[in-house]
């Protein structure tokens, strides 16, 4: 285990002056699980391979248990990574594949096969020691994976994307599975997704990036419930948040579509915002039948537990998305009165696209 330090860390590839990453600056406490999330493109892979050594670091520092490692080779730096494609050696059996690094090593057969049967244990791959990675599922297969790295007992895990490759049904189930090794485990562990599900669930702390920037780090229920901006509160939650342009004036907020009645608390905190456009972000789980809101139904998805409404607002083609609970029957063109939690009503600057708290 392990705590790391990441200190201003930029990447600029050669004959561009485009940052992949800018100034980004993380302390990762020993033990703890944290995953960086972002859509393709963001800079995420490309800070974890710079953790991992894979990428050089063009300004900044890396450190880990307080040595710097910014200009150390990977064997050098005591970690482990699990890749998206497995990168299991066809040739070998699972014992060979889980044995490989500490045969590199040198270590004594004795201890190699404690560690792997150790590790077999561990993920469940002990009748399966003898097969070759063509005969396993793609569960099986991502499970071995991340046995060639616990074998190695490093001081740091690092995960870029290790099941977007597996169906849905494998996916949540390697989820749990990775979490329930990390308490085992007990490791320092840095995950990379773009799949915000496997960020919420499995995370101490989510990192959210854009364009190589740091949008917003928090624990899950932080983000979900305070974003920072109008991007962190796009990308967490599904579905995503719906937006409207609305005017703070005269104790309310006014769009084109509805008018809704400020509290004491919200004219408090809207105070220096009267008489301007703001933008009001609603989760879709937040609303329930109400007066405010003239909602249109085009799409009616009941998913058991509750319905997706996807249509639009009062006369206009604004779309939204509103999540009712239970089994609902309303029908394409069926027109409903909503309201909004007040409580869970969110606030962004119009220009900056910062939350107003």
């Amino acid at each position: 285990m392990a705590k790391l330090s990441l200190k201003n860390i930029d990447k600029i590839y050669p004959n561009t002056n485009a940052k992949a990453v800018d100034n980004f600056n993380l302390d990762i406490a020993d033990g703890e699980f944290v995953v960086l999330v972002g859509s393709s493109g963001c800079g995420k892979s490309t800070t974890l391979r710079m953790v991992a050594g894979l990428e050089e670091i063009s300004s900044g520092q890396l450190f880990i248990d307080d040595k710097n490692v910014t200009n150390a080779a990977p064997k050098d730096r005591d970690i482990a990574m699990v890749f998206q494609n497995y990168a299991l050696y066809p040739q070998m059996t699972v014992y060979q594949n889980l044995a490989f690094s500490l045969i590199l090593s040198k270590q004594n057969k004795e201890e190699i096969h404690k560690k792997v049967m150790d590790t077999a244990e561990i993920l469940g791959l002990k009748n399966q020691l003898n097969k070759t990675p063509n005969q396993l599922s793609g569960g099986q297969r991502q499970r071995v994976a991340v046995g060639r790295a616990i074998v190695r007992k490093p001081k740091v895990f690092l995960f870029d994307e290790p099941l977007s490759n597996l169906d849905a049904k494998l996916r949540n189930s390697m989820r749990h599975e990775l979490k329930i090794l990390h308490q085992q485990l007990k490791s320092t562990m840095i995950y990379v997704t773009h799949d915000q599900i496997e960020a919420l669930t499995l995370a101490d702390r989510i990192v959210v990036m854009s364009y190589g920037v740091v949008q917003q780090v928090g624990t899950p229920l932080q983000l979900y419930q305070y974003p920072d901006n109008l991007f962190v509160a796009s990308f967490i939650g599904l579905p995503q948040m719906n937006f409207f342009d609305v005017m703070v004036t005269d104790g309310k907020l006014k769009s084109d579509e509805f008018e809704i009645k400020l509290s004491q608390q919200h004219i408090a905190v809207l105070q220096s915002k009267m008489n301007e456009n703001i933008i009001l972000g609603v989760r879709p789980e937040d609303v329930q039948i109400g007066i405010d809101l003239d909602f249109c139904v085009n799409i009616r998805e009941n998913l058991g537990q509750y319905t997706l409404l996807h249509g639009t607002i009062g006369n206009t083609e604004k779309k939204a998305v509103f999540k009712l609970f239970g089994w609902t029957e309303q029908k394409s063109g069926e027109k409903l009165k909503l309201s909004f939690n007040s409580q869970k009503m969110h606030f962004f600057d119009a220009r900056t696209k910062k939350a107003i708290r």
